[in-house]
């Protein structure tokens, strides 16, 4: 009997735990549809601003399984994440991660952006299986301090991507994987960087053609 009100325990908390993600991840895809800030107030100072303008800029939800499916398949120890804004694609990895005892790390520089995001980790309960780095991707990179990264996805300023990368090269561990959002939609934006993932000889990369497109690479 102790056993079975223990499963029925454990059973409770899995389905109380999918509710509050699921919740929170309708919230986030409602709010995806309305929010929007003509222009750059100075709270979003420095933040890409595609059309001049401010959005969520979610990745979509078939895209964010994706992600999931791949950190499932890979169960990389340590995932960074290059734009946090809400956190929807944060939680679609996190979930992932909360199965097997990863942890990300998602980098933001949008006060506003932070603390939204903040409180969506905590009412969706993955929290504790997150970390939020806040400043400008390139001086958090410079002081990168959490040892050899795993899994990492790119979702912010498309030009600096490449970048981005050289940065993150030397704390990636053997075979790695980086994904990059918008190398579909914005691929002459990241130009640069699609060549050197393609062409460099240091990856093995294909591209997902769904939504805006993601770009594996597997570090050879």
């Amino acid at each position: 009997m102790q056993k079975q009100r223990q499963e029925a325990e454990a059973d409770n908390r899995t389905t109380d735990f999918e509710d509050d993600f699921l919740n929170v991840i309708q919230e986030i895809e409602k709010l995806e549809k309305t929010f929007v800030i003509k222009g750059v107030p100075k709270e979003y100072a420095g933040v890409w601003a595609p059309n001049g303008e401010i959005r969520l800029w979610s990745l979509p939800r078939r895209s964010a399984k994706i992600l999931e499916s791949l950190v499932l398949e890979r169960c990389p120890k340590t995932i960074l994440e290059l734009g946090t804004s809400a956190g929807y694609s944060t939680l679609w990895l996190a979930r992932a991660a909360k199965q097997y005892g990863g942890k990300v790390y998602t980098i933001e520089m949008a006060k506003p952006k932070i603390e939204m995001a903040k409180n969506n980790f905590k009412n969706a309960g993955l929290a504790e299986h997150i970390e939020q780095l806040e400043g400008k991707v390139s001086e958090v990179l410079s002081g990168w301090d959490k040892g050899k990264i795993d899994f990492v996805f790119m979702d912010a300023d498309k030009k600096n991507y490449l970048s981005y990368l050289k940065q993150l090269e030397p704390f990636l561990s053997d075979r790695a994987v980086v994904t990059a959002d918008n190398a579909i939609d914005f691929k002459d934006l990241m130009g640069d960087y699609l060549s050197y993932v393609l062409e460099s000889g240091l990856y093995k990369s294909r591209l997902i053609k769904i939504d805006n497109g993601i770009m594996v690479s597997v570090k050879k």
